[in-house]
């Protein structure tokens, strides 16, 4: 979740023909066997790739076309396909993977397959074995090899919704079939496959959505507005308001009742909770601070059993720990090194171990680390020239996309990519915008099969999509 300011402009086809340019540069084809010493036989070659490109269609596939010369005595039937490179297992050096690479083209002009970014290898060589046979049944062999980049800007969903206020958070459904952003006073449904929009339905209140929080099992969706609004996710309607919710922003489930939902409410940065079957407050956690009545609990997390909850501050910064039975203050985290920080978003691991926080406000700026067990931040990673926005961590926990604002005009925003085991930089993304304007990425999450990120954009209200390529060994 994040705070949205205005910005202008949007990557357009320049930036991925940009990217596709530096695709081609970074392939080439290498003879492995010589065509024999022949006289009668046609000189065949295989150009790959002649095309490459990012599929557009939905199912986010990696298009590579080979043609081969002498075109009319090639027999098509004889192109075989094998792999030098692991394909999701053992290295296969003698299988032909027609059947695993998608045809869309085996003629005499050539062949154009394609194959799913998650068989590709986004860190080393990915090596593609070509082999052919002419009409005299010499068959020849090349190899393409290539090397994909970590991540790359994909495209752009217009979700239509009203510019007003700013896009403040994104989920999805536990099987990636839907996703949802909340953007001003509007949620916006999208399919995270085809890249449409389903539907956008304003709320009836007059403040802007902020928090999701998804209830699968009982077919609803709860957003922060004021009161907390129930969402019906079969018939995508608002249905009502929660009774008793007070200036909420900050969201999450408990992870010991199904059917107790925490919220953190402005203002007075108290903790609230609501019961979702009997639809309405039921308790509240009182949390004291010098700042009173203007304090914030933008984001949550809790950990398995609700044996501690985190929230952020917006006035007195740092990361509150409570735990929510007790209604108990734990500690207040206050400090990442050797400075204070204030915190925007954070992001708990599968585990429980680790609360990766945006250290929007620090000395220095950047990701912070910290460990659930000793409630405090043991790594940082400076990114001092950003302010760090929002953050989400990718289903293999292996990945941080980290959004940005901008601090300098010199130093434009960049989203980030971090590899979470080396703890360190693995790949930036411009923030294209017109001069003398202020662009915000805001809420970022990623498809629950890990390979595309999504990130809300203000104050247009757009959904940028970049690739996330890991390997799955």
């Amino acid at each position: 979740m994040s705070i949205p300011r205005a910005h202008g402009g949007a990557p357009g086809l320049a930036v991925l023909g940009l990217l596709l340019l530096a695709f081609l540069q970074g392939c080439r084809s290498e003879r492995l066997v010589v065509v024999p010493p022949d006289t009668t036989a046609p000189h065949l070659q295989i150009v790959a790739p002649l095309d490459t490109l990012y599929d557009l269609d939905g199912d986010k596939l990696v298009d590579v076309r080979l043609n081969w010369s002498d075109a009319g005595r090639v027999d098509p039937a004889s192109a075989r396909l094998r792999t030098l490179r692991p394909l999701r297992g053992p290295a296969d050096t003698t299988t032909n993977l027609l059947d695993v690479w998608r045809v869309t083209q085996r003629d005499a002009a050539g062949l154009w397959v394609h194959e799913t970014l998650a068989n590709l290898l986004p860190d080393e060589d990915n090596a593609l074995e070509v082999s052919v046979a002419d009409s005299a049944g010499n068959r020849f062999t090349d190899t393409l090899r290539f090397t994909l980049p970590h991540g790359a800007f994909y495209t752009t969903i217009q979700t239509g919704a009203a510019p007003v206020y700013g896009a403040l958070d994104i989920t999805f459904d536990s099987a990636g079939r839907r996703g949802y952003m909340t953007a001003g006073q509007t949620v916006v449904v999208f399919d995270p496959e085809s890249l449409r929009v389903v539907a956008r339905i304003v709320s009836r209140g007059p403040n802007r959505l902020s928090d999701i929080a998804l209830d699968e099992a009982r077919g609803f969706l709860y957003v922060g507005e004021g009161y907390v609004e129930k969402y019906d996710l079969g018939s995508n309607t608002f249905v009502e308001e929660v009774p008793g919710t007070y200036a909420t922003d900050g969201l999450v489930f408990s992870r010991a009742d199904s059917r107790l939902l925490y919220t953190g409410e402005a203002f007075s940065g108290w903790l609230g909770y609501v019961d979702v079957v009997a639809n309405q407050r039921v308790d509240r956690m009182v949390i004291p601070h010098p700042y009173a009545p203007e304090e914030h609990i933008s984001e949550l997390a809790v950990l398995e059993g609700d044996t501690k909850l985190y929230m952020t501050r917006y006035y007195q910064c740092g990361i509150l720990v409570v735990d929510p039975r007790s209604k108990q203050i734990l500690r207040h985290v206050q400090r990442a090194g050797s400075s204070l920080f204030c915190s925007g978003d954070f992001v708990l691991s599968r585990d429980g171990r680790h609360l990766y926080v945006a250290l929007t406000d620090a000395d220095p700026r950047g990701v912070g680390d910290l460990d659930t067990s000793t409630d405090s931040i043991v790594r940082v990673m400076d990114y001092h020239t950003y302010v760090p926005n929002a953050i989400a961590l990718s289903p293999s926990q292996r990945r941080l996309f980290l959004t940005t604002t901008e601090l300098y005009e010199a130093d434009p925003p960049r989203n980030i990519l971090v590899d979470v085991q080396r703890w360190g930089f693995l790949q930036s993304f411009e923030q294209p915008h017109a001069p003398g304007t202020l662009r915000i990425d805001g809420p970022v999450a990623f498809r629950p099969d890990g390979n595309l990120i999504f990130v809300g954009r203000n104050p247009s209200l757009l959904i940028d999509v970049y690739l996330n390529r890991e390997s799955p060994l």
